[in-house]
C-alpha cells in the first residue's frame, strides 16, 4: 500500500471509501499519530483516487460509474437485456457489432466448410497458387474488393470453441479500448491489426484458407497491455492473471506448431499491436494526455 494523502476532517472517510469501491479503487484508510490517512494499492490508482477525494471535499455528490454489461447479459435474453444492449450500444457498439457479425457469419459460412459466402471473403490469393508475388501486377490490378478481403477473414471461424474464444477475448479487450479511447480509435487499431495478421498468416502460413480473430485478439491484448506498461492512467490496464494466461497461451499455441492454428496471424497481431501500443501510449504520455 502506498500513503496518498492527509484526509481533511469534512470528509466522511465512509464515504470516501465508499466511492473508492465503486470505482474499483484498492485502498486503505489507516489512523497514524492522530491523523486520517488514504493508501492505495497501486501506485496507477493514485491520480483518480485524488481526483474522487478532492470532488468530495468541494462536496460533490459522485454517482457510481456505468456498470458495462458481460458479453452474456448482452446478447442472451432475460431481465434487463434492453437496457443492457441500450449501454453497450452507447459506449462499446463496434466491439458488440464485430461480435454479432462474427456469430452471424459462423452460423452462414462456418469456415470449416468454405461455402460461396467464406470464399468471398478469404484473403485475396496475390500469388494466383503460387509461391510468388508480382507487387507490380498486385499492385496495377488491386482493388476496393481485394483491401476489403485482407480484412474480412477475421469475422470467419471454424468451430464453436474457436468462436467462443475469440469473442469472450474481443469483448474483455474491445470494450476497454472503445470506452476509453472511443470507437474511432478502436476501429484504427482494428483495422491494422487485422491488415497486417492477415498478410503474415498469408504470406507465411501457406495459402489463404484461414480466418478467425485470433490475431487481432492477440494484437488487442499487446496494445492494452503496452499501455498499462507505458501509461497506466489512462486505465486500460489488465489484471495481472489475464496477462500471464495470454503470454503463456501464446506461447503454447506457439510451440504446438498445429496445423488448424494461425501461429502467424497469432504472433503478427501481437507484434503489430506491441509496435500500436508502445507508439500511441508513448506519445500519449509525451504530451500530458489523458484518457
Amino acid at each position: 500500500m502506498l500513503p496518498l494523502l492527509d484526509l481533511d476532517p469534512a470528509v466522511n472517510p465512509a464515504e470516501l471509501a465508499r466511492v473508492l469501491w465503486q470505482h474499483r479503487i484498492g485502498h486503505r484508510i489507516i489512523e497514524h499519530e492522530g491523523r486520517r490517512v488514504l493508501m492505495v494499492g497501486k501506485q496507477e490508482e493514485a491520480v483518480r483516487a485524488h481526483e474522487l477525494y478532492l470532488r468530495l471535499q468541494l462536496g460533490e455528490s459522485i454517482p457510481p460509474p456505468p456498470r458495462q454489461a458481460g458479453l452474456l447479459e448482452a446478447l442472451l435474453p432475460g431481465a434487463g437485456v434492453g437496457a443492457a444492449l441500450l449501454r453497450v450500444l452507447h459506449s462499446s457498439p463496434l466491439t458488440l457489432l464485430l461480435v454479432l457479425a462474427c456469430i452471424l457469419l459462423y452460423l452462414l459460412a462456418p469456415l470449416d466448410r468454405v461455402d460461396s459466402i467464406a470464399w468471398s471473403l478469404l484473403y485475396p490469393d496475390f500469388a494466383g497458387g503460387t509461391r510468388v508475388i508480382d507487387l507490380a501486377r498486385v499492385w496495377e490490378r488491386f482493388t476496393v474488393e481485394q483491401f476489403l478481403r485482407m480484412i474480412s477473414p477475421i469475422l470467419l471461424h471454424g468451430g464453436v470453441l474457436h468462436l467462443v474464444f475469440n469473442m469472450l477475448w474481443l469483448w474483455e479487450l474491445g470494450k476497454r479500448i472503445e470506452f476509453r479511447q472511443g470507437t474511432l480509435a478502436f476501429a484504427l487499431v482494428v483495422l491494422l491489426l487485422a491488415l497486417l495478421s492477415n498478410t503474415a498468416q498469408y504470406l507465411y502460413g501457406g495459402g489463404n484458407r484461414f480466418g478467425g480473430m485470433s490475431g487481432v485478439v492477440y494484437g488487442l491484448f499487446a496494445y492494452v497491455w503496452m499501455w498499462q506498461l507505458i501509461q497506466p492512467v489512462a486505465r486500460l490496464g489488465l489484471p495481472r492473471a489475464l496477462v500471464v494466461f495470454a503470454l503463456l497461451s501464446l506461447v503454447a499455441m506457439t510451440a504446438l506448431q498445429l496445423e488448424m492454428i494461425a501461429n502467424e496471424a497469432h504472433l503478427g497481431g501481437f507484434g503489430a499491436g506491441l509496435l500500436l501500443g508502445l507508439v500511441s501510449a508513448g506519445a500519449s504520455r509525451l504530451m500530458g494526455v489523458r484518457t
